[in-house]
């Protein structure tokens, strides 16, 4: 795989995740809304920060994209969806949802780092930065979240599973575009 195809590949992923997020972040809000508020300045906050990442990184993706991959708005819906879910059982749901997801992503974040750090210093920049946004989200969550219950193992464990599957989905469905130098507009 060419070095473009995987910088690519990277991108994709976060970019796919950080919707994901916006998603899941807004679906929570609407619960909590409707029965935490106290819960909804942080979230919020939270999702600001995964909109501003979702667009910053999608800006370094139109860079290097030769390929389409689900639209943008796929990634929401299937986040909304997953925040209403897990808002339905409650708020401790919502903060271990968060604090499991984030601990993922940190995960990856730290990968992507090592990546970017040979290949592309600006995007190595962004990501650095934007770790400390979601290790800030992670911690956060920790400080609310009790793991202490079936349930909420459950809902990790969800969680994690819905993660690496995002992370599956942003790799492996994608659309080829034609090259530029045979596509039909450019002839």
């Amino acid at each position: 795989m060419s070095q473009n195809k995987e910088i690519e590949t990277q991108l994709r992923i976060i970019h796919a995740c950080e919707k994901g997020a916006t998603g899941v972040y807004y679906g929570h809000r609407i619960i909590a809304k409707l029965f935490f508020r106290d819960m909804i300045t942080t979230l919020d906050e939270m999702h600001r920060h995964e909109t501003e990442h979702f667009y910053l990184f999608g800006n370094f993706l139109n860079q290097y994209k030769n390929s389409v991959v689900l639209p943008s708005l796929l990634w929401c819906i299937g986040g909304i969806f997953y925040g209403l879910l897990i808002g339905l059982f409650g708020r401790n749901a919502i903060w271990v949802s968060t604090a499991s997801i984030e601990n993922i992503v940190n995960k990856e974040l730290e990968v992507a780092s090592f990546f970017f750090k040979e290949r592309n210093i600006k995007i190595y920049q962004a990501v650095l930065e934007i770790r400390e946004d979601e290790i800030s989200h992670q911690h956060i969550a920790l400080e609310h979240a009790d793991f202490n219950y079936p349930i909420a193992k459950m809902i990790a464990k969800f969680a994690q599973q819905c993660a690496y599957l995002a992370k599956f989905l942003a790799i492996h469905l994608k659309i080829s575009l034609p090259s530029k130098k045979n596509s039909p507009l450019t002839d």
